[in-house]
């Protein structure tokens, strides 16, 4: 098939998929918190239940030490390259309604090279202008349309944030960029430390919060729930990953629970991960399962819970801006996360990466963790009949506290800190609970009296980011 029929068939994907109702439907029955028992395969029910939450589920704890560098150089290698924080490049979609938390995310992402993407008619040139003006060079802006017929106006933008500003910045002006929401926090030291072991220039497209249907047993997709995070979505390792719990193209005895055992990606393709070795049928004897998930609709990664992508994916010849400029030239479609997926899927025929470390350690997730005990739901599980297993910023804030002051919060605790990645802070399910009462009355509250979001999320930017800084120099780990 040519370039132009490809780019007009995901353009009617995009278009059609903007008006599909997703549908509710029941839970399927308990999953075992046993590996073993939790993942049935050929034909039969895989399931996660919203009573257990394989991450609080008693399970026998792996042992490992929480020393970061240890871990990092045991489980990639010898560094591939020494990072800094101009080797990155921030990509944030946002509006110029929301440039306050833009501009309240400088706390994290002081020194690295930022572009933002506002809506046309915006002006970036004169924003670019502004924040070189303020004492913030690195800091620069783009413009994309508005979608009218996307759920949010800005889907379309937020889609195509990642592709325009490593096409703005230049590919040979940074080795990884960190894309994630206006309200979402990097924690860059940690970024840098796992990043310096992996190849740059391999096509990687790294997270391990990802969308995907809460169980797969052979009926339509559109029978079950969308999952975040779901521990079952299909991904690979990074190539060389040298955990002691994971052997070589996915022949590990370990399977983690509700998980399956991942093959490295060098890179991460369908074929990789049907083909992948001791599991014959888990996604259907032809994939078909997976495939009727098509990235993009069903899974996909969550998008306030970000991503790092390498410029080797940018660079990969049928992603190139050319083509991506008119891939998203178009008036609708879903989520910006997902349509990021399906360009990345359809095009290049690439999927997501998991870092690795998480994914044998149910008590570490990388990308926005979250400590909920046994299920409470997410903000978003009864909006638009998903499973939102939620996350937790706060508890990341108070976590941090408990470490400063007591000197250890933990073996597990110091983990999850010394390898957590991001989070996302969703102010505007929380803002009346994030701002202590001093702050509170000092701010301007949105309508109906709660606090302004855009306050609560400043705020918790600051917090978290602060609190991270004053740790990681109290452990010695803090980067230059």
């Amino acid at each position: 098939m040519t370039a132009a029929p490809r780019v007009a068939m995901l353009r009617s994907i995009l278009l059609f998929l903007a008006v599909v109702t997703l549908p509710a439907s029941g839970w399927a029955a308990q999953a075992s918190t046993g590996a073993s028992e939790g993942q049935v395969r050929n034909g039969q029910v895989k399931s996660l239940s919203r009573q257990q939450n394989p991450r609080e589920a008693n399970h026998t704890r792996i042992p490992h030490s929480i020393s970061r560098s240890k871990q990092v150089r045991r489980f990639y290698g010898e560094k591939k390259t020494q990072l800094t924080r101009k080797d990155l490049l921030v990509a944030i979609p946002s509006t110029s309604g929301r440039l306050p938390l833009v501009h309240g995310s400088m706390v994290w992402r002081k020194n690295v090279p930022t572009f933002i993407i506002t809506e046309t008619g915006s002006d970036a040139a004169k924003l670019t202008r502004k924040a070189a003006s303020e004492g913030k060079p690195l800091e620069r802006y783009g413009e994309w349309r508005e979608a009218s017929a996307c759920k949010k106006a800005g889907d379309v933008r937020a889609g195509v944030t990642p592709f325009l500003a490593a096409h703005l910045h230049g590919y040979d002006n940074f080795k990884w960029m960190l894309y994630g929401d206006d309200d979402t926090v990097f924690f860059v030291d940690n970024a840098l430390d796992m990043l310096e072991e992996l190849d740059h220039n391999m096509p990687y497209f790294l997270t391990d919060h990802l969308w995907f249907p809460d169980q797969f047993d052979g009926q339509p997709v559109e029978a079950h729930r969308k999952m975040h995070p779901n521990r079952s979505a299909p991904r690979c390792l990074p190539c060389g990953y040298q955990d002691p719990l994971h052997a070589a193209n996915g022949t590990s005895s370990h399977v983690p629970e509700g998980s399956y055992k991942a093959p490295e990606g060098c890179p991460c393709t369908l074929e990789t991960l049907c083909r992948a070795a001791e599991n014959p049928g888990y996604w259907g004897t032809e994939c078909e399962w997976l495939k009727a998930s098509y990235p993009g609709m069903w899974y996909f990664e969550h998008g306030g819970a970000g991503a790092i992508l390498s410029v080797g994916l940018f660079r990969h010849p049928k992603l190139k801006w050319a083509k991506m400029e008119k891939l998203f030239d178009v008036d609708g479609g879903v989520s910006g996360d997902a349509q990021f997926m399906a360009a990345v899927y359809q095009e290049a025929a690439l999927l997501p990466t998991d870092p690795g470390y998480g994914f044998y350690r149910p008590q570490v997730t990388l990308f926005d963790p979250g400590w909920r005990g046994e299920q409470t739901k997410g903000p978003e599980d009864s909006e638009w009949g998903v499973v939102d297993l939620g996350n937790d910023p706060a508890t990341i804030v108070e976590r941090l506290q408990n470490s400063l002051s007591e000197g250890y919060c933990g073996k597990d605790c110091e983990d999850s800190l010394q390898h957590m990645l991001t989070t996302h802070i969703r102010a505007r399910y929380l803002a009346g609970q994030v701002l202590p009462n001093s702050v509170k009355s000092s701010v301007q509250s949105g309508a109906g009296g709660f606090v302004d979001e855009q306050q609560a999320t400043v705020h918790l930017q600051h917090k978290l980011s602060t609190l991270f800084q004053r740790y990681m120099e109290q452990k010695g780990l803090q980067r230059g």
